[in-house]
């Protein structure tokens, strides 16, 4: 068993069905205003530091809930969905919920990430995808560069970003099946995985400060590519 909360990651895991739900537990002070948000058959209630004990962190919004175990893919299951977002070495749980919620959002897209220096589906993760996670298929594999591989032996064209390749996004062309291939926070996309690579491209600036957080150059990468073609 898992724990997940805030009032969107919880509502979006009930919307999903995913997910088996144990117990859902509220302040008591709070109860009637979670009780009219979160469609929930029934809800206990317990004093608000018992909540953030459960919770681990007192920035739960009110309400916590024990679920089953997130829900993993696998890569065989993403090969028909036509965008996919790989992430090397993200290991930042805010970074990984707002990608996967821009992915979902912008472009329905598969997530793929490694079993090791990555951050995993967390409660954290959840709250930061604001329960796009519950919806979102997440596939956890062993070897990043043989999931590459994999991918691109069912038709998919691997594009990378990165803030010093000569291409920029808009000049890549719109492949029929494609993966976004983001690195890591202060390692970008390791050497290994930009060798399976088909294409690397930059996000153009203005300014002359060049760098943006991993989340934002997700999101507007997704747009770019998938949305503005």
């Amino acid at each position: 068993m898992e724990i997940i909360y805030g009032l969107n990651a919880i509502t979006e895991a009930l919307k999903a069905q995913r997910r088996t739900f144990t117990e859902i537990v509220t302040c008591r002070q709070d109860i009637k205003e979670i009780a009219a948000l979160i469609p929930a058959p029934e809800l206990h209630t317990v004093s608000r530091r018992d909540l953030d004990r459960m919770a681990g962190t007192p920035f739960h919004q009110g309400i916590a809930a024990r679920v089953s175990s997130y829900p993993y893919v696998g890569l065989h299951d993403l090969v028909s969905v036509k965008i996919l977002v790989m992430l090397d070495s993200i290991e930042d749980p805010q970074n990984l919920g707002a990608i996967i919620r821009s992915a979902y959002a912008l472009a329905g897209a598969g997530i793929v990430i490694p079993e090791d220096r990555s951050a995993s589906i967390t409660a954290a993760v959840v709250k930061a995808s604001a329960g796009a996670t519950e919806h979102a298929r997440v596939a956890r594999v062993k070897n990043l560069r043989s999931a590459a591989r994999d991918l691109k032996k069912n038709g998919f064209w691997l594009v990378g970003l990165e803030a010093g390749a000569g291409e920029t996004l808009g000049s890549v062309p719109r492949f029929d099946k494609t993966v976004l291939v983001l690195g890591g926070e202060d390692t970008g996309i390791r050497p290994i995985v930009a060798r399976e690579l088909d294409v690397m491209a930059r996000i153009p600036m203005e300014g002359s400060f060049n760098s943006l957080n991993v989340a934002s150059s997700a999101a507007i990468a997704l747009y770019e590519l998938f949305m503005s073609h």
